[in-house]
C-alpha cells in the first residue's frame, strides 16, 4: 500500500516514516509524529493524505504490518515476539489487523511462506 515514490512529494513524510521504521515498537501518536516535523496534528493529517492518500495511523498500522510480515519469514521469531517488536500490544488486534492486510492469520501467513520456499 505504501508507495515509496510519494514520500518524495513530502519529505517530511520520510523523516515520520524513518523515524517509525527505526523503532516500530514505540507507542507512536500523531502528536508524536507532528512534533518530529514541527506541525501541528492536524498539518501532519494534511501532509500525509496529500502524499500519502492514508492518515497518518494508517501508515503506521501498514509499516507495522508490513515489518510483521518481514519477521514471520523467520521461523525462529515466535509469533508473539513479532507482535511485540512491531508495536502491537494487544494480540487480537494484532491477528486481525494482519488478516485483514494479507488475507491470513500470522500463523498461516508463515506456513504459507515456509511451504513455498520448499520447492
Amino acid at each position: 500500500m505504501l508507495n515509496s515514490q510519494r514520500t518524495d512529494a513530502d519529505p517530511r513524510v520520510g523523516v515520520v516514516i524513518r523515524a517509525i521504521e527505526a523503532d516500530l515498537a514505540r507507542t507512536w501518536t500523531a502528536s508524536r509524529m507532528a512534533a518530529l516535523i514541527g506541525v501541528s496534528d492536524a498539518q501532519l493529517r494534511r501532509v500525509f493524505a496529500r502524499a500519502m492518500r492514508a492518515s497518518p495511523l494508517q501508515v503506521l498500522c501498514n509499516l507495522r504490518l508490513q515489518a510483521a510480515a518481514r519477521l514471520l519469514e523467520d521461523p525462529s521469531i515466535r509469533v508473539k515476539e513479532i507482535q511485540v517488536r512491531v508495536g502491537f500490544a494487544d494480540p487480537s488486534h494484532f491477528s486481525r489487523d494482519f488478516r485483514l492486510r494479507f488475507g491470513v492469520s500470522p500463523t498461516e501467513y508463515r506456513t504459507q511462506r515456509a511451504g513455498s520456499t520448499d520447492v
